[in-house]
């Protein structure tokens, strides 16, 4: 596996592009950066690259993931690491680097113990937002065990409009959201993102990146192709 190496994305002032470029940028959990772990290989904190919201695991061990591979590993129901600072935002972007050994349930994040996103199966991606209505992705998904891929969400929020956008990208490709609203869903109480993973099936987490606005077109594509190289 080739981990870290060929990460040299340009900007155009020549630099080296990683998420740290985004403007909007709000916390960056790296693959091979951050992440404390005791002598069994069992992570107790994931550190955010960008400002000071920790990820942290419950202390119980049983409910910690593992570092395998150059990955945060979950491979137990009860798996468990938790923000330490809830997160309140009308908009944003959040990007995963992941992969699964199967899809069957598996939560990518929860809301407060409420399902936030969901690959329900491989065809199959669900979220809900605020315990707002259920939107189903399923145009165009198809999902391979054991290949890594990007997922993000977007959300926009501006004044222009009465009911905001949910968008979702699959490897930097836009799939139609459906569900109530037509994919539109206002977030009205706080947006507290309390959870990764609780996969009945062992799911790899590389990078998750969140932001507190949408990307634009060039940005959207210089994060999957960073993400591309892990």
């Amino acid at each position: 596996m080739r981990l870290g190496l060929g990460l040299n994305i340009k900007t155009s002032g020549g630099e080296d592009w990683t998420p740290a470029k985004l403007s909007s940028l709000l916390h960056w959990y790296k693959f091979d950066t951050g992440i404390t772990k005791d002598g069994e290989d069992d992570i107790t904190a994931w550190n955010d690259q960008k400002g000071s919201n920790n990820l942290t695991a419950d202390g119980t061990t049983a409910n910690s993931p593992l570092y395998s591979s150059g990955s945060v590993l979950f491979n137990s129901n009860n798996d468990i690491l938790t923000l330490g600072t809830p997160l309140d935002l009308g908009k944003f972007s959040l990007y995963v680097r992941m992969e699964a050994s199967a899809f069957d349930g598996d939560f990518i994040f929860e809301e407060t113990g409420s399902e936030f996103i969901k690959i329900h199966d491989a065809n199959n991606i669900r979220m809900k937002i605020a315990g707002g209505s259920r939107h189903d992705v399923s145009d165009g998904v198809s999902l391979s065990a054991d290949t890594k891929f990007n997922i993000g969400v977007e959300r926009e929020d501006t004044a222009e409009t009465t009911d905001d956008q949910i968008f979702l990208f699959l490897n930097n490709v836009s799939k139609t959201v459906g569900g109530a609203g037509g994919g539109t869903q206002a977030i009205t109480d706080l947006l507290e993102i309390t959870t990764i993973g609780k996969p009945a099936s062992d799911c790899k987490f590389y990078e998750i990146i969140i932001c507190n606005d949408t990307l634009s077109s060039s940005d959207r594509t210089s994060l999957n192709t960073y993400l591309n190289k892990i």
